[in-house]
């Protein structure tokens, strides 16, 4: 159930597969977002179709054998979600992930783990665009 406060906020879709991970998230941003969980990429796609989301954290090695980079390529090739700013939380930082991943469409990238204040600026600067 959803209180007034909670329906002003903008949503952000968290596709993440680790609770403990996306309890961190929702920890960090609920005061100024409300943060929708989807563990799967089909469960992302239909949150995308049912909520009207402001941003999207899309962490990149997901479970069920499916790679989030595959979701990001498919969410920014949909005309219907290409302008939906979209943030890699992942644990992939090796060298060149960072420029792999902008360059397939994502909008910022974040390296797990991730500092609290570095997490709401980019969101903040994403969502005020």
């Amino acid at each position: 159930m959803q209180n007034e406060a909670s329906k002003s906020k903008p949503k952000i879709l968290y596709v993440e597969d680790q609770l403990d991970a996306f309890n961190l998230v929702v920890i960090h941003l609920r005061d100024n977002f409300e943060v929708i969980g989807a563990e799967s990429p089909a469960q992302a796609k239909e949150i995308l179709n049912t909520e009207n989301i402001a941003l999207i954290l899309l962490d990149i090695a997901l479970e069920e054998k499916f790679d989030g980079l595959q979701l990001l390529t498919e969410v920014k090739s949909d005309e219907r979600y290409k302008n939906i700013p979209l943030i890699t939380l992942t644990a992939y930082a090796m060298h060149g992930e960072k420029e792999k991943f902008l360059q397939e469409g994502a909008d910022e990238y974040i390296s797990k783990p991730f500092k609290r204040d570095i997490l709401r600026e980019k969101i903040n600067s994403l969502i005020r665009q």
